[in-house]
């Protein structure tokens, strides 16, 4: 993919909490005029007030205040968000309190009365490390779900259609749904978005819709207040706030509840969220990329999509063919893993012909991912520099007949599976998804798909 122009990083959005109107003015004039935004409070209660309602980058809060401390503003930022970077002024002579502020969490004291250039340089690097904080979580995030690619491969006619559209899509901010079968790399196409963005200097966060458990979803997308359920012992920010300026990716959206897409699609409307157990308003800038491995056409004639919410979320649809379709992007792939590889360990490593033909050959009914697998497992256990066929467990398979068979084969074990998992509860379709271990969007899904009525199987 081609390369574009780096954009300049977002604005920074700052709290100044001053009892001293002067002050207060003062830093809103210069921070303003270096392109951040400004919100002021003139009381801690205030500043609380504010920093439960938004998310900051920087807080800088006087030391000492009536009705208050600057220390219990400190205490309120680091509650709602770790990485928020504080400073605390304070006035010459009194830099013992500001000493045993930063031992609290403080990233620096300000000492009145301060110069403009000297301030300007302190929240630069504060935000810089707010940056890598951010980053470097992420990170840590999202590393399990990379897969073994950091780009995406593909010199396929569909590919490049694709590669096009996402540098097009990625410059403007619009939603985003990608489409395609599982292992296909649809995480990495939206993270090729968010890179090419102007948002890329803002993290991306992903959720797994279809991972976590319908009653945890809720407080892990638009997080929870202290005290809202047993064991929220903590106010928590959820993926929408910590996404704030960047993009958040709502990974599997076709498993999402009916409740939480109106709560969804009230957000993508009115862009304020409200956290569980909370009753401000808070508003927050993302951009929402969804990604699913079901139609959703058939989900929303199934009534387990809402067909408002797939219209707010289809701006741009994005669709990965499934690798059988792009068989030299197989071996494309397959080349450019081998040869990061042997950068990364030293190794000359090598796919013999037969291994190509086979890679291009074969169905890989598990996508990239399966092909990742294949290809990791034969560098770690292959005994020479050339993997073979044999090495990635192709060796003398026919492929159509089999992966239709096993295609097959696998949906009727699968729609016999249902029918009996019906019949044990009833009909009842939620009794029916736990024992099964899927969600009731997913089964209604599969309901759909198999023609199979569950008001059949209700006991009389």
């Amino acid at each position: 993919m081609a390369a574009i122009a780096e954009a300049p990083p977002l604005a920074a959005r700052m709290l100044v909490v001053d009892d001293e109107p002067g002050m207060r003015d003062f830093l809103q004039i210069m921070l303003e005029k270096r392109g951040y935004e400004v919100v002021i409070a003139a009381a801690v209660g205030e500043a609380r007030a504010r920093l439960r309602e938004t998310t900051f980058d920087v807080v800088i809060t006087d030391l000492k205040m009536p009705g208050g401390s600057g220390l219990d503003v400190l205490a309120e930022a680091k509650e709602v968000d770790p990485s928020c970077v504080v400073f605390l002024m304070t006035a010459y002579g009194d830099t013992a309190s500001a000493v045993e502020a930063m031992k609290l969490g403080a990233y620096d004291y300000l000492t009145k009365p301060f110069q403009v250039d000297e301030v300007a340089l302190a929240l630069r690097n504060g935000l810089e490390l707010r940056r890598l904080a951010i980053e470097n979580r992420c990170l840590r995030e999202a590393a399990v779900h990379r897969g073994g690619l950091d780009r995406l491969v593909g010199v396929s006619l569909p590919m490049q259609a694709l590669f096009d559209l996402v540098l097009r899509t990625a410059s403007r901010d619009c939603t985003v749904l990608i489409t395609g079968e599982s292992g296909t790399g649809k995480e990495l196409v939206a993270h090729a978005i968010h890179d090419h963005s102007a948002r890329r200097s803002r993290p991306l966060v992903a959720i797994n819709c279809g991972a976590i458990p319908e009653t945890l979803l809720e407080s892990e997308l638009f997080g929870h207040e202290k005290g809202a359920f047993t064991g929220a012992h903590a106010l928590n920010k959820g993926k929408v706030e910590y996404a704030d300026g960047g993009t958040l990716l709502l990974d599997e959206i076709g498993e999402m509840p009916l409740h939480l897409q109106v709560k969804l699609l009230r957000f993508l409307q009115e862009r304020t969220i409200e956290r569980v157990g909370g009753h401000n308003l808070i508003e927050v800038d993302v951009r929402v990329v969804s990604a699913t491995n079901i139609d959703l056409h058939e989900a929303i004639l199934a009534k387990t999509f809402r067909e408002d919410l797939f219209f707010r979320l289809n701006t741009v649809q994005l669709h990965l063919p499934p690798l059988r379709e792009r068989s030299n992007d197989a071996a494309l792939i397959a080349n450019t893993v081998v040869q990061r590889y042997n950068g990364q360990h030293g190794t000359k490593i090598t796919l013999t012909n037969e291994a190509f033909d086979a890679i291009s050959a074969y169905e890989w009914p598990g996508n990239v991912r399966e092909l990742l697998n294949r290809l990791n497992r034969a560098l770690i256990v292959a005994g020479g520099e050339r993997i073979t066929p044999a090495d990635l467990e192709l060796a003398g398979r026919d492929q159509a007949p089999t992966i239709f068979d096993l295609r097959t084969a696998r949906e009727r074990v699968e729609r016999a599976v249902i029918i009996k998992a019906l019949e044990k509860n009833g009909g009842n379709i939620s009794r029916a998804a736990v024992d099964l271990g899927t969600s009731r969007p997913t089964l209604h899904h599969l309901l759909n798909k198999y023609e199979i009525t569950a008001r059949e199987y209700t006991r009389a």
